[in-house]
């Protein structure tokens, strides 16, 4: 297992909510065993601790909806950033205070532009991305359309994204090569979730397609590791 390379992708998935811990700072953490190198003052000990104990459920499965789930259910840690039911999916009809989900998007002429996800999630939700990805080529591309399609998705009480960006690299075989797609630094992180949320906005309008490919085709470009444990940014794409 390269240190190196897992803490890269941890704090690139903790860059989803706030993570502090710095690359070095993650890395020491792994190597020693021990969360005591890490930002203590928000929510970095559960996200590393939940992010290793998912990789690690899955590692050695099929990529399938079980998988999915299986993620998402180890999501389990002290935390405001966890779902209150990990691993069950949502049913905002049964449970409106906590599965029904509205996401924001920007602020519009009329108030805040939101995204309201399905209010219930099935099984066969999963299966239908599952199955795309099958059918698929399998490629970087697909695998952050397949990301964009569950964060969209909104399957879970919380936790999406990261349940998403670790089926995405489950998917493509990149949680054992560790090869890892992750979300770009700087402002590429920034035109990354601009991007992803037009998908949000068109998902269920006839140009949905068009803002699926623009998100993974930025996503590929700029979202992976560069060779050196780190996520590419503006200047090391020019080199």
């Amino acid at each position: 297992m390269d240190n190196g390379k897992l803490a890269e992708f941890i704090t690139g998935l903790g860059r989803f909510n706030d993570y502090g811990s710095t690359v070095a700072q993650t890395k020491k953490a792994l190597e020693s065993e021990c969360t005591s190198y890490l930002n203590q003052e928000n929510d970095d000990v559960v996200i590393f601790s939940d992010c290793l104990k998912a990789i690690n459920k899955v590692l050695n499965l099929e990529f399938e909806v079980s998988s999915i789930i299986l993620v998402n259910s180890q999501f389990d840690g002290d935390s405001d950033e966890q779902p209150k039911n990990p691993g069950r999916l949502r049913d905002g009809l049964k449970y409106p205070h906590t599965d029904k989900i509205m996401v924001k998007l920007w602020p519009g002429d009329n108030g805040t532009v939101i995204h309201e996800p399905p209010l219930q999630i099935e099984k066969s939700d999963l299966q239908k991305i599952v199955d795309e990805w099958i059918h698929s080529e399998k490629d970087e591309v697909e695998a952050w359309q397949l990301f964009a399609k569950l964060a969209c998705l909104q399957p879970f009480q919380d936790g999406n994204k990261r349940t998403a960006l670790i089926s995405a690299n489950h998917a493509l075989g990149r949680l054992e090569s560790q090869n890892y797609i992750v979300p770009p630094t700087g402002r590429n992180f920034n035109r990354f979730m601009t991007e992803l949320l037009e998908y949000y906005y068109y998902s269920r309008k006839p140009n949905g397609s068009n803002a699926l490919n623009n998100f993974a085709t930025f996503a590929s470009t700029y979202g992976k590791l560069n060779g050196t444990n780190h996520a590419i940014t503006d200047e090391s794409k020019k080199e």
